[in-house]
């Protein structure tokens, strides 16, 4: 592709008849002295961009509304010239008429003599536009001339599709050009196909996607025997079943190996460098077999998102690196970005700044600073747009609204997620990520209310096709493992249910080991108050209120009110234990208990709540404190009354009706 773009034929549609009708009215008719400033300069910036053709052309009855909105339009002059412009429709009756109107626009670029300049250069951007729109109508045979003067007439009546078909370039067939020049008997490579693919990719219509994009690759780019862009090709259809979750299969995974070489190698021999290095990239974003990730090498041609991929690698526990090892990956990230745009690699680019930002606010979340990571993403969602597909701004909305459901705030975090503006302009892609978070909510509150039928009967068949543990959500004793240090976790309360408490130990060691050394703080405290649960059951009391009462100031703050609801039960119990039943023991574990009584009910775990709420019972009555005692005992019977009637319910209308909603949006989405 060394010869440069291929040339380009200008097609006249009906759009540039009413803007050569404006420049002959501004130019030559009633001229830019007579006319009001302010009114020019907007028909000046109306003109540059319909000119540019950077968007879709407005129709005729647009055009007009927005000349009669522009500022001094209700002058004599200005009114005058918007009248005129409506009238240009009726003078062109005929082709004949649509032909003297086209003989008229030499005089604004042709030059009188040496001493009078034109009234438009010929290489200005007016005067090119006005020159081209010439030299096209030269070109149209009569038949043409007949054509576009009724694709006209039939735009101005309201169709806006008439006169834009695709033309076609058969020289046995086509009748449209009386002069055809060397662009006119040959296609090149059109856009219309790409613009497919991506309304195709967006739709959620695989199959009409991959045809647009074998018909835009196998399109004529230049004279060469090779496009020398087949990769792109390659690389663009495995990208999009990457994307679409569709690389879990060991058998897909193959394909797309298979896909990605063929792709590396075509690279390698076109001499594309950028290319070849997204294509390994890819290759290192696919499943592999070994739980030792593969790392991108820092090189200049290495996107620096793809470093953050690897950040995301390293997020697995099973990597066995510590949270560390992501801030270095993720400095490598903001300095190869920084390093692109200082060298004019790229420009810059606010999605894919905001990228870095919306995964340090990962970062700062799993490490346990949730404060920092709230900063991080008020950031991206300042300086990103609402209601579109940014990436960046919907994962840390599903980011916060998951993090508020585990604190309790349902309702805020639904109503988050079903927010038009975060919603609206989604792909189909993104759609099955939103919908997803939207399902782990609702199986979040059904799991911590124990409703274990309508999570059977409704929630699960409705799943979408996510990764989902039952084990997460429910205590479940398959075989099935998570990740490393809760699968130790959940040995933990494995043991625990079934009365092993000793062989609980080695677990809880192994996940206070890997949690602290990769620096999982969130979960390093929740190893530290199992262990004081373990230790309580071992007789240990004391040892056990001294660490908890260390870890407390940590999880006091509330940013997992799960976690210091456990906390505080089990320190209540742990204080009660070592002051024997005493009553200044029972009185100091009393504002510990009211605390996760409070918290277990705000999340609704009602299980636990029930045994912080007898505990609580029996405390008031060692303390012949009888209505505290009686409203305690009464809590405790309307938790139970109320966890007896979640556990029969088979149907929840608010769950329903949320459902009801996001189907309504994705069939919306769908149909666009």
């Amino acid at each position: 592709m060394e010869e440069g773009p291929p040339p380009i034929n200008h097609v006249l549609r009906p759009h540039h008849i009413d803007l050569v009708a404006i420049m002959l009215l501004v130019f030559k008719e009633f001229t830019t002295e007579n006319l009001p400033p302010p009114f020019l300069l907007h028909v000046y910036r109306l003109l540059l961009h319909e000119v540019a053709e950077a968007t879709e052309p407005r129709s005729h009855e647009e055009l007009l509304q927005d000349l009669s909105s522009a500022p001094m339009a209700d002058e004599v002059l200005s009114h005058n010239l918007i009248t005129a412009l409506k009238s240009v429709p009726g003078q062109l009756r005929s082709p004949e008429q649509l032909s003297n109107f086209f003989q008229s626009t030499p005089f604004m670029f042709v030059e009188k003599n040496e001493d009078e300049p034109p009234i438009l250069l010929r290489r200005s951007l007016f005067g090119y536009f006005c020159r081209r729109c010439f030299v096209s109508f030269l070109k149209l045979s009569y038949f043409g001339i007949g054509k576009l003067h009724e694709d006209y007439q039939a735009w101005c009546a309201g169709d806006r599709q008439a006169g834009y078909a695709a033309v076609e370039k058969d020289p046995l067939s086509t009748d449209m050009l009386i002069f055809k020049t060397q662009s006119d008997t040959k296609t090149w490579a059109q856009p219309e196909p790409f613009a497919n693919w991506e309304n195709g990719l967006s739709a959620g219509d695989d199959i009409a996607a991959a045809e647009n994009l074998r018909r835009y690759f196998e399109q004529h780019f230049h004279e060469n025997n090779d496009s020398g862009v087949r990769q792109h090709a390659l690389l663009n259809l495995v990208r999009m079943h990457y994307i679409r979750g569709e690389s879990v299969a060991a058998r897909q995974v193959r394909r797309y190996i298979h896909l990605l070489q063929e792709a590396i190698a075509v690279a390698r021999t076109s001499g594309d460098r950028i290319t070849l290095q997204h294509c390994i990239s890819m290759l290192h974003r696919l499943p592999e077999p070994s739980e030792m990730p593969t790392l991108n090498e820092i090189q200049p041609d290495l996107h620096p998102l793809e470093i953050l991929f690897d950040i995301s690698k390293l997020l697995d526990p099973r990597s066995g690196q510590p949270l560390t090892a992501c801030f270095e990956k993720l400095v490598q990230a903001s300095g190869l970005y920084d390093h692109w745009i200082e060298t004019g690699r790229a420009s810059y680019n606010d999605k894919e700044k905001m990228g870095i930002h919306a995964m340090e606010a990962v970062l700062w979340t799993t490490i346990g600073c949730v404060g920092v990571a709230e900063m991080e993403e008020d950031y991206v969602l300042a300086f990103t747009v609402s209601g579109t597909n940014d990436p960046n701004r919907l994962n840390v909305i599903l980011n916060r609204a998951y993090r508020l459901a585990r604190s309790g705030d349902y309702d805020q975090a639904l109503g988050m997620l079903i927010d038009p503006d975060v919603w609206w302009g989604l792909s189909m892609d993104s759609y099955a990520l939103w919908t997803d978070q939207i399902w782990h909510i609702l199986a979040l509150r059904t799991s911590r209310r124990g409703q274990s039928r309508l999570f059977q009967d409704y929630l699960r068949p409705r799943r979408p096709t996510s990764n989902y543990i039952e084990k997460e959500y429910w205590y479940d004793d398959s075989p099935v493992t998570i990740q490393t240090i809760q699968m130790d976790l959940h040995r933990v309360m494995d043991a625990r249910q079934h009365g092993q408490v000793a062989s609980a130990i080695e677990p809880l060691l192994t996940s206070l080991w890997n949690s602290e050394f990769q620096g999982r703080f969130p979960l390093y405290r929740l190893s530290i108050i199992l262990l004081a649960d373990v230790g309580l059951e071992l007789g240990q009391t004391k040892r056990c209120r001294q660490i908890l009462e260390e870890i407390l100031p940590q999880v006091i703050s509330g940013n997992e009110l799960e976690h210091r609801a456990l906390a505080c039960f089990t320190l209540a119990k742990c204080i009660i234990a070592c002051s024997e039943m005493s009553a200044d023991g029972l009185r100091e574990a009393l504002p510990h208990l009211l605390m996760a009584e409070a918290d277990y009910a705000s999340m609704q775990i009602l299980r636990p709540l029930m045994d912080v709420q007898y505990l609580l019972s029996v405390v008031y009555h060692n303390l012949d404190m009888q209505k505290e005692q009686d409203e305690a005992a009464a809590r405790h019977l309307s938790t139970k009354n109320i966890l007896g009637a979640f556990e029969e319910a088979v149907v929840d209308d608010e769950v329903s009706n949320i459902w009801d909603v996001v189907t309504q949006i994705g069939a919306k989405l769908a149909s666009r």
